[in-house]
């Protein structure tokens, strides 16, 4: 995930190549002798003698409309008619390039490519057309599905020449590059309000989440799950409760985990909870809460830290500064709580493996899977399925991994489903933090030295080496601590730490705990220069005019400084999500209502301004937003997972809390028309939401609350504070 492809690298690998179904045309090298079916001309796309276009989606589709916008794009290059777009899911295979969805990716590093592939199929079809009609290709032109010779008033359907014409052209890597694509101005499909493609089905009830999988001869397994999250391991099992129970198949003991499998769910259930496994609790058993801060505190003064990003003389600038300013920052424990549990289908035959399931990084789950079960990643065949719900959650393959050594145990198709107590308890959360920001002013109040020292689990560092920079720091852990305001003398210092709780990514661009802690200290900052914390930012963004003008834009449409009721304020933040090479521009507004008595925050309204470039699908876009922002709002809000005795202690919904229908504020979004390049929509909003609302709150109360959940004791803890 920490490898970025560079696009002529995705080019080659997405773009172009031969895929197999007929005519196997690529728009590389020379093509097949057989005869046509249909027209294949990459891994991207492919039309059928009835003229009906497939774009293969190589990404997972989990609620975001992802597929509608990829398939947009081709279309819009490839000159269809829109009613004749079909999308679909694919096995996963190395043909398709990096399959991963994940990061506000999706759009920014496909429509290139995916332009291209749909130019290149549009330009062999006319060349195909103009040589059966022994005309210049340079006389035709395709429109809708359809080409036509301008002269004569000729046409043939997509569908028509893959049927009767034989197509013959290719293209190389450099034509490709080569191709004109079209302006913006010139879009027909790209930018407009175009229905998602796979609504219809989730109405009827047609579509299949990977919970809906079912093959024949299957069985049902559940887990003994140890006591801790990292470190246990089983010593005896009993049995012989569990095989008295109808339907037993077998027991199953892998390292950490000891199954049970039944012919039923039901029957699975029964025997799990009729085994009598003894646990060795592990190094981790006494692992807590207040343990992982003290770690964490502890570890924030390591001589040894590494620096992250720096430039400039921090510790000379702050040694001269006129003032300056400390504060804590922390975070805790965020779980997915995607709607849908893990679950997946693993079928063993033939020295292979079939996983039916929904996954976000199909790619890095079939390498995971080839790994451990030993088999060359062709035997891996991952049957891509909607997710109903993902949030990060499905980058991890744990589930698949776990189901197939069940599956190569008992030599049947094998259905896991985890209960939500069990998913919540083996989840892999966003970390907890801490982050000590300092900050030296100069006489005008503006920063001139700024260093930020952030105490974190990196995921990064348990997928691997090629995950992690050579000071073996994950940079998805990071972001968004190394800013874009003009501060001259920066340093951002990371310690990973190890607490024995697993730790992924959760939905954010930028792990959203690094935006919490900056957008909060330059409003401290402006507090302590004497200056409107709208104003101090955009003093310190003359080299990010782009965030500049959506922060003023979402400024504007708030209302910022017009008065508001006692106890009401509006906070601000502005963030680069993601990465400053191709960031999604995003303020956010936020006016909250605190009540002193009792430290409780209601959030009545959300403004947020977005700079994303080209936008696809403003319909979905504007979804995308919402939903961010939401996601941001429980985050910062409501939810809080603690640890105790090496694991989590929340079990569901009831104990750890997000946010309800009935706590959704009014949302109000904004998105910037622009030509430039499209950057990404996965979830921006988010990311400003906590730091807006910790100003708000300021702005209502004059109390500052610098910890994620803003829960109500912690509010009123600061509001007593500041008294």
């Amino acid at each position: 995930m920490t490898t970025r492809l560079s696009r002529r690298a995705f080019l080659a690998s997405t773009a172009v190549g031969s895929v197999g179904l007929t005519i196997r045309f690529p728009l590389f090298g020379a093509p097949d002798a057989a005869a046509a079916a249909a027209f294949d001309p990459s891994p991207t796309l492919t039309i059928t003698p009835d003229g009906l276009v497939t774009v293969h989606i190589t990404k997972a589709e989990m609620g975001q409309g992802v597929g509608t916008a990829l398939a947009q794009i081709v279309a819009e290059e490839l000159e269809a008619d829109w009613k004749d777009i079909r999308i679909d899911y694919p096995v996963a295979s190395e043909k398709y390039g990096l399959m991963l969805t994940g990061g506000s990716w999706s759009v920014n590093w496909t429509f290139d490519a995916l332009s291209r592939a749909g130019a290149a199929a549009r330009l062999a079809l006319i060349d195909a057309a103009a040589t059966s009609w022994k005309v210049p290709a340079a006389e035709c032109v395709a429109e809708r599905g359809v080409v036509r010779h301008l002269p004569t008033g000729r046409s043939l359907g997509y569908g028509e020449i893959v049927k009767r014409v034989p197509i013959t052209k290719t293209f190389s890597e450099d034509e490709l590059k080569k191709i004109t694509l079209k302006k913006p101005s010139e879009y027909r499909v790209v930018g407009r309000w175009t229905p998602r493609l796979d609504i219809p089905e989730k109405v009827n009830g047609k579509a299949k989440f990977g919970i809906d999988a079912f093959v024949p001869n299957m069985v049902y397994a559940k887990v003994a799950y140890p006591p801790t999250r990292e470190g246990a391991t089983h010593g005896a099992i009993d049995d012989s409760a569990a095989k008295r129970v109808k339907g037993y198949v077998a027991t199953v003991a892998l390292p950490d985990v000891v199954a049970v499998v039944a012919t039923s769910y039901e029957a699975a259930v029964k025997g799990r909870d009729a085994l009598k496994v003894t646990w060795n609790a592990g190094p981790n058993a006494s692992v807590s809460t207040e343990s992982i801060f003290a770690k964490f505190a502890q570890a924030k003064d390591d001589p040894a830290l590494q620096n992250w990003h720096e430039q400039g003389d921090v510790r000379s600038a702050m040694g001269s500064a006129a003032r300056r300013h400390e504060a804590t920052f922390t975070t805790d424990y965020v779980a997915h709580m995607q709607m849908e549990p893990m679950n997946c289908v693993a079928e063993f035959k033939d020295g292979g493996y079939d996983i039916y399931t929904g996954s976000q990084f199909q790619t890095f789950a079939v390498g995971t899977l080839a790994a451990v079960l030993k088999v060359e990643p062709a035997k891996i065949r991952l049957h891509q399925h909607y997710l109903g719900g993902g949030f990060g959650r499905r980058l991890e393959p744990d589930i698949m991994l776990e189901t197939a050594l069940i599956a190569r145990e008992v030599k049947r198709p094998v259905k896991l489903i985890r209960s939500r107590e069990e998913d919540l308890r083996r989840d892999f959360y966003r970390s907890a933090t801490l982050q000590v920001l300092k900050a030296g002013l100069g006489p005008d109040g503006k920063p001139v030295a700024w260093e930020n020292t952030l105490v974190a689990s990196h995921p990064g560092r348990r997928w691997g080496k090629d995950f992690v920079d050579k000071q073996g720091l994950d940079q998805f852990a990071l972001n968004g601590a190394d800013h874009v305001y003009d501060i001259p003398n920066q340093l951002v210092r990371a310690v990973p730490v190890e607490t024995g709780i697993s730790v992924g990514y959760v939905r954010a661009v930028a792990p959203n705990y690094t935006f919490f802690a900056v957008e909060t200290f330059v409003d401290e900052l402006a507090k302590l220069a004497g200056v409107d914390p709208l104003q101090y930012r955009l003093s310190l963004l003359g080299s990010s005019p782009r965030l500049a003008r959506v922060l003023k834009l979402a400024a504007e449409r708030a209302g910022w400084g017009s008065a508001l009721p006692a106890n009401t304020g509006r906070g601000l933040a502005c963030v680069s999500a993601q990465e400053k090479k191709t960031p999604t521009w995003t303020a956010s507004v936020v006016q909250a209502r605190v009540d002193p008595a009792s430290g409780a925050v209601t959030v009545e309204k959300i403004t947020c301004a977005v700079d994303c470039g080209i936008v696809v699908n403003p319909d979905g876009a504007r979804a995308q937003l919402e939903g961010s922002l939401l996601f941001g709002v429980s985050n910062a809000l409501k939810e809080r997972g603690t640890i105790a005795n090496g694991a989590l202690v929340q079990s569901n919904f009831n104990d750890y809390q997000v946010l309800r229908m009935n706590e959704i504020p009014e949302l109000e979004v904004h998105i910037v028309e622009s030509t430039e390049y499209p950057t990404g929509l996965g979830e921006p909003g988010t990311t400003t939401v906590a730091p807006a609302l910790s100003n708000a709150i300021f702005a209502a109360t004059g109390a500052r609350v610098r910890q994620v959940p803003l829960l109500p004791d912690r509010v009123l803890a600061a509001i007593r504070a500041k008294t």
